[in-house]
């Protein structure tokens, strides 16, 4: 996995070793080692803390038909509440509410309600850890662009 300029020590490694294959990696690992990746390289960070949030269009067409079809029915739930001005909102949350937590609405591609919310975990729980396969993909790939993993790039 390769962001030069952060590891360009791991690149050239890599290159003397006859790797012909490079790959970028994970996007919010990349966009955060550009930013603080001198501090991991003077040995200044002990811990971090990173937060992500993604775009629903990233997970394809088909989680992209289900988000509209998730909002098109949010909406005709509601709809005679919305054009009368005298409606009240809290009724309308929770007609919301009711709707999204029917077992008849659609999230057989997200597995969860997204439509006027969001999805706190993206990917399987990986139970050995806790933490899902995108947070442990950060800490993964962190550590092999930067050369501390026995995981070669």
């Amino acid at each position: 996995i390769v962001l030069d300029p952060v590891n360009q020590h791991v690149i050239s490694e890599g290159l003397k070793k006859g790797i012909k294959t490079f790959v970028g990696g994970n996007c919010t690992v990349s966009l955060m080692l550009m930013a603080i990746g001198g501090l991991f390289e003077k040995d200044l960070v002990e811990w971090i803390s990173v937060a992500t949030y993604q775009a629903a269009s990233g997970a394809g067409a088909k989680n992209m038909r289900e988000l509209l079809s998730q909002m098109g029915l949010l909406e005709q739930a509601v709809s005679s509440e919305l054009k009368d001005p005298a409606s009240s909102i809290l009724d309308i949350e929770r007609k919301v509410t009711a709707k999204m937590r029917a077992d008849n609405f659609p999230k057989d591609n997200f597995g969860a309600a997204l439509g006027g919310s969001l999805i706190p975990w993206i990917d399987k729980l990986l139970p050995e850890t806790g933490q899902t396969k995108e947070e442990w993909k950060g800490y993964a790939e962190t550590n092999k662009i930067l050369g501390l993993s026995d995981n070669p790039i």
